[in-house]
Order: structure tokens, then C-alpha cells, then sequence
């Protein structure tokens, strides 16, 4: 669990304990007959039974919602937190109205009568309406409209200021602020209890509000967190201060106010030369992260383009051996200098086989570098398709003869013609084409043009009924190095860079390469080309 989670979750059980504590002192006073439980040890007004009862309902209910839990759970929550709200509501109709559903006087009648509220029993408004606020809040703490809304921060909030307000009425001891009726007002007890209940429902779901915002280590929560102190504590304490001097007769109400202003002023001037501080130290901080990132990033592009220029000269000095061994094996094969054997001329077919496929591969990764490091060009020209797909399918057609598989070439009318790279694109086909006939055991690899005189690009399909490929792995066959048969014994030879590579020739000709297949039954790889060069190499 992240740090910012574990302090909200903190958060918001303290609360829930803090308010049924709370509860529990006064409801055990009145059961006790304990008076100064009854003001749960705060201020000189007690709490009425009834409200420490919704005390009690309200903190379980926040309690079990402090998270995201069972059902079961949830639901008691809920019978709890619609309590609440129901005694809310009753007691504020009560208040607004004529109307008494007698609630007030259920709980320890003859006790309260002793208390001078009136009506008998019945909660002061501001309590009626923190209460309403704070049960709906409970019943709605998961809810989100459509518009991504949630009425349960906006009820806590409302709940909140209506808590601090009389919180801050007894600080400054001004009744009005916490005293709404003649006969009745919010005690002081219960306005802390509705301050930590309310407060807990908002940091219960940190994440729809604010409050995620408050309690992270970002630079934005290290911010906030100063201004919440500067708008609220240092104004709250230098108003006490001014009201205990002004009642000692320390200084006068015009000085007084005049001293105030100046004090706030420069308590709120430091706090913002501290905040932007701490703005300046995390840009200094961003800015070097930033210089060690770019460095990383410039010596990593120089690995990787010394590995790219290793592999192009290593490509070209490997060939050079490499052809001289195929063709001293040509010679041998021809009987020069001398005849050779029927054993010996199987034995140099073994290593002619073997020199063209190293060549093969030589040739596959000299393509790659070239590409990688932008030196490979596309010489443009225009060709007929069917001729460039007759040489590429004459190529492969004798492999797939040799497997027993049907070869079909479906060749466009010789007046097709594109502008490409001819030799690139029979590269990619050739490509395409012995894929598939490497992945498929039995039945057809056909090859087809589609093109349309209203469109600007070809699409040549090649089709196979081989393999075929999960749709997991569909996005994965263009990458380097990779193939569909991963067990280690497999069949089918090649180091995986075929088709990566088709993907980069194709992408410098202008066009793109895509795959659709179902695994055992085959794949179709459709290779798309404008007819025209749309992009200069």
C-alpha cells in the first residue's frame, strides 16, 4: 500500500473511532447520570442522547466503509448510515415544522428533562443539518453520476464547514456561530464529532477529491500542504491571539485589527517565499533528472549505434569469407581441378546448403543494420507487379514443391504497374512467401494481387493453411529476434529476423504489413503499397 493510501486510511479510522468514542461517553453519561460525561468532559452544553446514538450509528458506518469491503459489510454500513440519516431528517422536519414524531424523547426522558432545550429533547438546526449531511454522505460515499460526480464530498464538505464554523464560534466565543436557536445549540462535543466524522468521509475515497492531492509526496502536495496551514491555522491562532489581548485590554479593537492585517501579512509572505522554495529546490531537482536522463539517453544511442556499425562491418567481413567458401565449393562441385567421388559431391552439397543459409542470415542482419542506422535507400522505378511477383514466387516455388504443398500465384494483368523499388519488393516477398512455406505442413500457400482502379494502392495477399498464429501473438511477429514456434526443439530454422525486416522495407517503400490468422488454419499476410511514391528515401 502506498504511503498516501496507508495516511488516509489512517485518516479515516481515527475519525471513525474518534466520533463513536465520542458517542459512546456521552450515550454511557446519560445512561450513568455522569454530567460531565454528558458534555463528553468539553464546553458547558451537553449532547443530547439521541444525537450520541447517531454518533455511534455514523462512526460504525465509516468504520466499515474505510475501504472497499464485502457486501456484507457494505450493507450494514449502509441500515447504519440510513439511521442516521433518517434521525437527520426527522429532527430537521421537527425543527422546520409544527410536526413531533416524539424521536426527541425516547432515550432517558426524565434525564433530559433537567436540561433547559426546548422543545424537549430535540437537537439544535445546525445539528439537524450536519447530521442529514453526514448520513447521506455515508449512504452515498461509492455513488458517481454520470458526469463523474460524487455528492458524497460535496455533503462532507458542507458537513465539515458546518462543524468548523461552531468550532470556531467557541474559539472566538461567538455564540452565533454555533447557537442557531433560542433554546438549543450545537455543544461543543458534538460539533468535534461531526468534524471527525465528516473529515473521515472525505479521506475514506481520497481519490475522488482533493484529498489525494494533499496527502502525496509530489511537489503540488508539499504546496498544498503549507497553504492549508497558512489559510487556515496561522488565521485561526492570530484571532485568538487578538481577542485574548483585546479582552486583557492589551490593546485597542482599531490597533488591534491594524496589528492583525500587518501579522497575517508577513506570516502568509514567509510561507510564500517557503513555497516557492520548495518549488525552486524540486525544478532544481527536475532539471537534474532531467540532464542525467539526456546524458543516459546520448550514451545509450552511441551503444547503440557503435552495435549497429559493428554489425554492418561484421556483415560485410563475413561475406567476403563466406563467398569464397561457396565458390571454391562451386568449383570442387564442378569437378575442378579434379573429379570428385558421388560421397564427396553430397558432402559439398551438405556445405553448400548450409554457406547459402549462413549467407542467408548474414544478408538478413547486414538489411537490418542498414536500416536501423537509415543507410538503406529504396531506388524507385516503375515496374509491372505481376513481374516482380512471378520472379519472387519462382523463387520459392521450388521449396514448396518439395513439401507436396499447392502453389497458386494468382498474377494481376501485366499492366499494373507501381512505382517501387523492384528489387525491395521481391525481397519482401520472397520474404513472406518462404515464411509460409517453412510454417505449413500441408495444403496451399497462394499468392494474389487485389487492386482496384479507384484506388491509389495495391495489396498483395499471401496465404497460407500452415501454422496459423495466436491473437496474442499477432502483434509480436514484426519484432526482431522473434518467432512463433518458441520451444526449443523447433522445426523450423532462421533467427527471427524475416519479417521485422519485410516490416522495415515495406515501411521504407511507402507502405505497411499486416497479418490476420487463426491459429490451425493458417495466416494472410497483406502486404499494402502505394502505386505511386507518396515518400522520398
Amino acid at each position: 500500500m502506498h504511503r498516501a493510501a496507508r495516511i488516509a486510511r489512517w485518516v479515516t479510522s481515527f475519525a471513525a473511532l474518534a466520533t463513536v468514542a465520542i458517542g459512546l461517553i456521552v450515550f454511557v453519561g446519560w445512561s450513568a447520570n455522569v454530567e460531565a460525561m454528558q458534555r463528553a468532559f468539553m464546553g458547558s452544553i451537553a449532547m443530547l442522547p439521541m444525537t450520541s446514538l447517531a454518533f455511534l450509528l455514523g462512526g460504525a458506518s465509516l468504520w466499515l466503509q474505510r475501504e472497499q469491503r464485502s457486501r456484507a459489510h457494505r450493507r450494514v454500513a449502509q441500515v447504519l448510515a440510513l439511521a442516521v440519516f433518517a434521525i437527520g431528517m426527522l429532527t430537521f422536519a421537527e425543527r422546520m415544522s409544527e410536526w413531533d414524531f416524539g424521536i426527541d424523547r425516547l432515550l432517558f426522558l426524565d434525564l433530559v428533562r433537567q436540561h433547559p432545550y426546548r422543545p424537549l429533547g430535540r437537537m439544535a438546526t445546525n445539528s439537524t443539518v450536519a447530521l442529514s449531511l453526514a448520513g447521506a454522505a455515508l449512504l452515498t460515499l461509492d455513488y458517481c453520476t454520470a458526469g463523474g460526480r460524487r455528492p458524497a464530498n460535496w455533503l462532507a464538505t458542507t458537513g465539515l464547514g458546518i462543524a468548523s464554523m461552531a468550532l470556531v464560534g467557541y474559539l472566538y466565543n461567538a455564540q452565533a456561530m454555533y447557537r442557531f436557536d433560542a433554546a438549543a445549540a450545537m455543544a461543543i462535543s458534538t460539533a468535534l464529532a461531526f468534524f471527525f466524522m465528516h473529515l473521515g468521509i472525505l479521506f475514506a475515497r481520497p481519490a475522488t477529491n482533493g484529498v489525494a492531492l494533499l496527502i502525496s509526496e509530489t511537489a503540488g502536495g508539499n504546496v498544498a500542504r503549507r497553504l492549508v496551514l497558512a489559510v487556515s491555522i496561522v488565521p485561526l491562532v492570530l484571532g485568538w491571539l487578538l481577542i485574548r489581548a483585546r479582552d486583557a485590554s492589551l490593546i485597542g479593537q482599531d490597533a488591534g485589527i491594524g496589528v492583525l492585517i500587518v501579522a497575517v501579512m508577513a506570516i502568509l509572505l514567509v510561507i510564500a517565499l517557503r513555497v516557492a522554495s520548495v518549488v525552486q529546490v524540486g525544478e532544481e531537482v527536475r532539471r537534474a533528472v532531467l540532464e542525467r536522463a539526456a546524458a543516459a539517453r546520448e550514451e545509450a544511442e552511441r551503444a547503440n549505434r557503435a552495435k549497429d556499425d559493428f554489425l554492418a562491418v561484421m556483415s560485410h567481413e563475413l561475406r567476403t569469407p563466406l563467398n569464397a567458401i561457396i565458390g571454391y565449393g562451386s568449383l570442387l562441385g564442378a569437378g575442378i581441378p579434379d573429379p570428385v567421388t558421388d560421397l564427396q559431391q553430397r558432402q559439398l552439397g551438405r556445405i553448400a546448403t548450409s554457406a547459402q543459409h549462413l549467407l542467408a542470415l548474414i544478408d538478413e542482419v547486414l538489411t537490418l543494420s542498414r536500416a536501423v542506422v537509415g543507410e538503406e535507400k529504396a531506388m524507385r522505378t516503375k515496374v509491372s507487379v505481376a513481374d516482380v511477383c512471378n520472379r519472387a514466387s519462382t523463387m520459392v516455388e521450388p521449396q514448396a514443391r518439395a513439401k507436396g504443398l499447392l502453389f497458386d500465384v494468382q498474377l494481376p494483368a501485366p499492366t499494373l504497374m507501381v512505382e517501387t523499388d523492384p528489387g525491395k519488393l521481391c525481397q519482401v516477398l520472397v520474404n513472406v512467401l518462404g515464411n509460409a512455406v517453412k510454417f505449413t505442413d500441408r495444403g496451399v500457400v497462394r499468392l494474389r494481387v487485389i487492386a482496384d482502379e479507384t484506388d491509389d494502392s495495391i495489396a498483395i495477399e499471401i496465404e497460407d493453411t500452415g501454422l496459423g498464429i495466436a491473437p496474442t501473438d499477432l502483434d509480436r511477429v514484426f519484432d526482431h529476434f522473434w518467432q512463433v514456434d518458441q520451444a526449443p526443439s523447433r522445426r523450423a530454422g532462421g533467427v527471427g529476423l524475416g519479417l521485422h525486416i519485410t516490416r522495415q522495407l515495406v515501411r521504407l517503400l511507402g507502405g505497411d504489413v499486416s497479418v490476420r490468422s487463426t491459429v490451425g488454419e493458417g495466416s494472410c499476410f497483406i502486404v499494402c503499397l502505394p502505386r505511386t511514391a507518396a515518400v522520398s528515401s
